[in-house]
């Protein structure tokens, strides 16, 4: 089967994007269809805002969408797609209901390659994780000839899962010390292990756009006085190395064996010349 270039993030919230960014903006400047869904608005009771002349917990929802859509639109791909579950309860949503309305999406776009969160969430975050289940899911039954749901069975070619690698425990101090409360939880980051961590895009000429984006979500984010950048897990990196740590985007293939190693997200895809 041939496939045209395009891509799909499937993220619990606003800025989760942000992981795959690099990608996103990469491939759509090669041409590809790209796209952004995400679960939730990001106005749950523990989201917090940063900027509070931005938005109030009243408005947070409509504001963080906004956000949303400027970092798609700085990004280079179309506008983003909210699916409208309420956030930090998305673990409560039907998982094969959801799976169904994703499936039914991933037959309308008909993207080639899906990503989504890891199965532990990055951080243990119950929205990310159940996003990560009803997505695993809803890539199976897209491919389902038997199953209706509005378009022809589409099946994508290759599903993806975000990836911090674990090393970045001792090379990245704000990945090492970072602590979110979740539903009354204190959750940290643990990564995963390096040898299963399948794919490497090199995302170097992208990453001021990536960071350009992130800039968009102003309720999310400090923001360094001197440079207007927004402060991420690279802002306490050494300047030599941040290339060398965050100038690729990493994944593990859903699927597949570890060791493999590829820098191509469309790697052993056979694609259409035409694009169509």
């Amino acid at each position: 089967m041939t496939y045209d270039l395009s891509l799909l993030f499937i993220g619990a919230h606003p800025d989760d994007e942000g992981s795959a960014g690099g990608v996103l903006g990469k491939y759509a400047e090669m041409g590809a269809r790209a796209y952004v869904v995400c679960a939730t608005r990001g106005d749950g009771v523990d989201a917090q805002i940063k900027d509070p002349t931005v938005a109030t917990r009243e408005t947070l929802g409509e504001a963080r969408v906004r956000e949303l859509a400027c970092a798609c639109a700085t990004l280079g791909i179309n506008p983003p797609i909210v699916l409208g579950y309420q956030d930090g309860e998305v673990e409560k949503v039907a998982p094969l209901a959801a799976a169904r309305k994703a499936a039914r999406l991933l037959r309308e776009l008909r993207p080639t390659v899906v990503i989504t969160h890891g199965p532990d969430g990055g951080y243990g975050h119950p929205d990310h994780i159940a996003v990560h289940y009803f997505t695993t899911l809803a890539v199976e039954l897209a491919g389902d000839p038997a199953l209706e749901l509005g378009f022809p069975a589409f099946a994508p070619a290759k599903l993806y899962f975000t990836a911090f690698p674990r090393s970045y425990m001792e090379y990245v101090p704000g990945f090492r010390n970072r602590r979110a409360e979740i539903g009354g939880r204190v959750l940290g980051f643990i990564g995963v292990p390096d040898e299963q961590i399948t794919t490497e895009v090199d995302i170097q000429e992208w990453m001021r756009r990536k960071m350009d984006a992130l800039a968009c979500h102003r309720t999310q984010f400090e923001f360094d006085p001197e440079t207007g950048r927004p402060k991420t897990f690279a802002s306490d990196v050494a300047e030599a190395d941040r290339l060398r740590l965050f100038g690729h985007e990493r994944f593990v293939l859903a699927g597949t064996a570890v060791n493999v190693v590829e820098t191509d997200l469309f790697s052993g895809v056979e694609l259409r010349r035409d694009k169509s």
